[in-house]
């Protein structure tokens, strides 16, 4: 075993250099064409979009204005960007499955595929501390096997990006409630957490079990999200 191998085994992830940085950096204009493209689409004139602003301000400055105008980019951005040339072309690398399956021990057949955003605005949107597999019944999410996070400019402490409890386990943490399967905060007190630095390139490989929550960001941050399923 390699040193990710041997890392994903013993912590529930991994961070893996995959992809070059300037291919990154650059799909993240599938994002900027998006907002663009459903912007001039609307009654609204397509200024009220501040399509001069930089993407890490462009959703915040349009909810200073009109909140929903801003809810409405933020969902066609993690609804349907992800089927951007370049994005799309990030998620069919055949060296991000070749390298889940030998990280992961497992033959994987299909995957789902998003763009997740962390933007200041949205605080509600964050995600609370979950792991991708809530149920282990083998159907609908508790196919997932493995998922990659893979973001979109460099992220870590003070950037955005991810928390982790490292640690590989053996089933899932999340107790069902009336809002639904949430891991409570009194079940981690007391545990390790990590926040992984992932440099723009890198590719953040998540065990099924393993929790993570987002972070907040000044800035908004942007990650392509792969689940994959097991074959």
């Amino acid at each position: 075993m390699n040193a990710q191998e041997i890392s994903y085994a013993r912590d529930g992830y991994a961070i893996v250099p995959l992809y070059d940085r300037t291919t990154i950096m650059a799909a993240r204009a599938d994002i900027v064409e998006q907002i663009d493209r459903v912007s001039r689409a609307l009654y609204l004139p397509f200024e009220a979009s501040c399509p001069d602003a930089p993407l890490e301000e462009r959703i915040d400055r349009v909810f200073a204005r009109d909140r929903s105008h801003a809810d409405l980019l933020r969902r066609v951005v993690c609804t349907d960007a992800q089927r951007g040339p370049r994005l799309s072309a990030i998620a069919a690398d055949p060296r991000l499955i070749e390298t889940a399956q030998r990280i992961g021990g497992r033959a994987l057949a299909g995957s789902i595929v998003r763009v997740r955003a962390s933007i200041a605005s949205f605080p509600g949107h964050r995600h609370a501390w979950h792991s991708d597999v809530v149920r282990d019944d083998g159907t609908a999410c508790g196919r997932v096997w493995i998922t990659a996070w893979i973001p979109l400019s460099d992220a870590g402490p003070g950037r955005g990006g991810l928390e982790v409890l490292p640690g590989r386990r053996p089933a899932p943490m999340a107790q069902a409630t009336d809002r639904g399967f949430e891991i409570p905060e009194a079940a981690i007190a007391g545990l390790p957490h990590i926040q992984p630095e992932c440099p723009a390139g890198t590719v953040l490989f998540l065990d099924r079990f393993t929790p993570h929550r987002t972070l907040p960001s000044v800035a908004a941050r942007f990650a392509l999200v792969v689940w994959m399923m097991a074959a």
